[in-house]
């Protein structure tokens, strides 16, 4: 090789180009260290870990890879069983918004392990990390990013009055015991960020739901804890693997104070 063809070959464009291919190896070698040096710039996300253990493996986050609507953007996780243990709380954070909180689930024994969807509000593009407590007192990190096109935090919130507060449920007709099936769970409301501006220009007052809770025979299966990031008309699909029968209840508690309730029965088959 030539002093000529060696400088082209070194030239800053390919010595650029090499060093983008090395970092997407080193990613894809080492996610995670990758993944470590997201979550631990923040300051929730430190405070909630603390001195655990943290594994990156055992919990997945799915999310679009771009939101065109950053109002309501589709987040799904889940977790592999794990042996002799099993995730008892999950916490969602969205680092970029005003409110890096999205929600805090706490798990009963019917979830043995983690699958469900809900819809967060994004801000702007950023990587939304989720953090799983186990039993034993582990944490799992899983981290996803996600390019926003139109912010959804100051958007204005979405909702009709004439519905507001109204509840829907979707559960199975017959449960197996002990076998994982699907809950599906909503309710109409704007969840208002006070953020967005009304038709007069004036700030509104936050109001949100920000509680929810799911009990099988007066004992709790799914506890939540709802913050401003989570989208309009509240929306959370879970599984739950009934040991027992009974009335299954479900409370949506709005931070004004209201209450909506809706009942269940659970049949085993």
């Amino acid at each position: 090789m030539t002093s000529l063809q060696s400088e082209h070959y070194f030239s800053p464009k390919r010595r650029h180009f090499l060093g983008l291919a090395g970092a997407g190896l080193l990613g894809m070698m080492a996610p995670g260290w990758a993944q470590a040096q997201t979550w631990r710039q923040v300051d929730a996300i430190r405070n909630t870990v603390g001195d655990a253990a943290v594994l990156d493996s055992g919990l997945e986050l799915t999310l679009p890879l771009v939101a065109e609507d950053g109002s309501s953007v589709p987040l799904g996780v889940t977790s592999a069983r794990l042996p002799g243990t099993r995730i008892k709380r999950l916490e969602i954070f969205a680092p970029a918004n005003p409110t890096p909180e999205v929600a805090v689930l706490e798990f009963g024994p019917e979830i043995a392990a983690v699958n469900l969807s809900t819809r967060i509000r994004l801000s702007d593009s950023q990587t939304v990390v989720v953090v799983g407590h186990t039993d034993d007192g582990r944490v799992i990190v899983a981290e996803r990013p996600v390019r926003v096109t139109v912010s959804g935090c100051v958007a204005p919130a979405k909702s009709d009055p004439a519905s507001e507060m109204q509840a829907r449920v979707r559960v199975p007709k017959s449960w197996s015991p002990g076998t994982p099936s699907e809950v599906l769970t909503m309710i109409s409301h704007p969840m208002v960020t006070g953020l967005a501006p009304d038709a007069n220009g004036n700030t509104p007052a936050t109001r949100i739901i920000e509680q929810f809770e799911a009990r099988l025979a007066g004992e709790p299966v799914l506890s939540a804890r709802f913050f401003r990031s989570l989208a309009a008309n509240p929306y959370l699909k879970f599984d739950i693997a009934p040991q027992r029968e009974g009335e299954l209840q479900f409370e949506w508690v709005e931070d004004t104070g209201r209450k909506v309730e809706h009942n269940e029965e659970v049949r085993l088959a």
